[in-house]
């Protein structure tokens, strides 16, 4: 009841705060996160186009990730299903919409880079095969995934529990709100 409480307050006390998109030519974008728990970790994405979040979705994964990597690609592979989703679905809208790969941004270097090699045999031949989503996709030049900072995974925010001032810093960037639309992690 106390975390439906807090919603509450928070809706409450924010009833004018909405999504608000960009005009003009904007790319569609997306961030991965995972946090790795001893049990089942938790996945959370992003996808944003305009310059706002047009899905994002956070959830407990189906296997027991046995490092931060397999949690973190697991959140990637995830990701890229509604990058691919939308991609296909802006194309067939206009195709001058989406003219170049997808940045699908982590902040896990071994995840990175396990979306690119798949020479990682020794140390990741436990993970499952459908896991690596992420990769066929890089591999088709369908998506890209650029590594970013820990702090400016908007991600994050779908993970796990964080302070107020995190909290407000990405609610901001993820729905665009901030001077005159344009929203920054920096």
């Amino acid at each position: 009841m106390v975390e439906f409480d807090r919603i509450a307050v928070y809706l409450h006390f924010n009833p004018d705060i909405g999504i608000t998109y960009r005009v003009g030519p904007r790319p569609l974008e997306a961030f991965a996160d995972a946090s790795w728990e001893t049990r089942f970790s938790t996945s959370g994405w992003v996808v944003l186009w305009q310059g706002a979040a047009i899905s994002w979705g956070s959830r407990k994964q189906d296997c027991v990730a046995l490092s931060s990597c397999e949690a973190e690609i697991i959140a990637l592979s995830e990701c890229s299903k509604d990058v691919i989703y939308y991609r296909k679905k802006l194309i067939g809208i206009d195709p001058s919409y989406v003219t170049a790969p997808t940045n699908t941004s982590t902040d896990n270097k071994g995840a990175h880079d396990l979306s690119y090699n798949p020479e990682f045999h020794a140390r990741s031949k436990h993970i499952k095969r459908r896991h690596f989503y992420v990769r066929d996709m890089v591999e088709a030049h369908e998506l890209v995934v650029p590594l970013v900072k820990t702090d400016v995974n908007p991600a994050d925010f779908f993970t796990k529990p964080m302070p107020s001032d995190k909290f407000i810093k990405f609610r901001n960037f993820i729905m665009n709100i901030g001077s005159g639309g344009t929203a920054s992690l920096a």
